[in-house]
């Protein structure tokens, strides 16, 4: 598969995730493996997982400690504890769900038990998959989706997020403004700020800050623009000062 946007990606994962949510139980050993499998092979939500493991690195180390010792039961219930917010539960539900699926032998009830593993619900594997769902598979989702929609720009590898797009959206009209200002009405600079502005879709920050550079740069070959003026209107897109040479 083609690496995807972030609408595209936002899409499939709304699907996928669907998919799992109202599954049969006796699915999941395949579906779930899968979903994995495409989140590590999409560059967008591969770097959103790394971000996961980053931020809640406490919690990754808490739940590698070896669980066949002792004291493992009053780590647990530390744990437990520990998840005093959504996202906190939507991180512990990736840090389980991720681990459980390293194991090579899988079976019908493999995902669902890790309810019996945490919360010890009462009832048949119905109620474990209700409890799998509620407390590992829903909240994990919905930190993706957290990502996809506010997360911030902390390292040139991330990608944009639909708040962090919506604020350039305001840098690109005022970017068409400063064109006019200053007298360049040219077709072919606004075609590169349309490809610009569509490619902050699918390129972390990085790469999409060289691809300015390098599409001014070409303006600034072909005579249409000087070096100055292509500075000014990079910053006018980016809000950052950029030098090209």
């Amino acid at each position: 598969m083609r690496n995807l946007d972030l609408n595209e990606i936002t899409d499939k994962i709304t699907d996928y995730s669907s998919d799992i949510r109202y599954s049969d139980r006796e699915h999941l050993e395949i579906k779930i493996p899968q979903f994995l499998q495409f989140l590590n092979d999409q560059p967008i939500s591969k770097r959103i997982i790394e971000r996961i493991e980053e931020d809640f690195s406490e919690l990754k180390q808490m739940l590698s400690e070896d669980r066949k010792v002792m004291n493992w039961r009053k780590s647990k219930e530390n744990i437990l504890k520990t998840l005093t917010t959504r996202e906190h539960q939507g991180a512990f539900g990736y840090f389980e769900i991720y681990d459980k699926n390293t194991s090579d032998k899988k079976y019908s009830n493999h995902f669902v038990e890790l309810a019996n593993d945490w919360y010890n619900p009462r009832g048949n594997y119905i109620k474990y998959h209700e409890y799998f769902n509620t407390y590992f598979f829903e909240p994990f989702i919905e930190l993706l989706e957290w990502y996809f929609r506010e997360s911030k720009i902390e390292q040139e590898k991330d990608y944009f997020s639909r708040e962090e797009i919506l604020k350039y959206e305001n840098n690109f009209e005022a970017f068409e403004t400063q064109l006019m200002k200053l007298g360049f009405g040219q077709q072919i600079i606004f075609d590169e700020a349309d490809e610009i502005k569509e490619l902050i879709l699918g390129l972390n920050k990085k790469n999409w800050t060289e691809v300015i550079k390098g599409k001014f740069e070409n303006l600034i070959i072909d005579g249409i623009i000087s070096l100055e003026t292509a500075e000014i209107l990079i910053k006018t897109i980016t809000g950052e000062d950029l030098k090209l040479r």
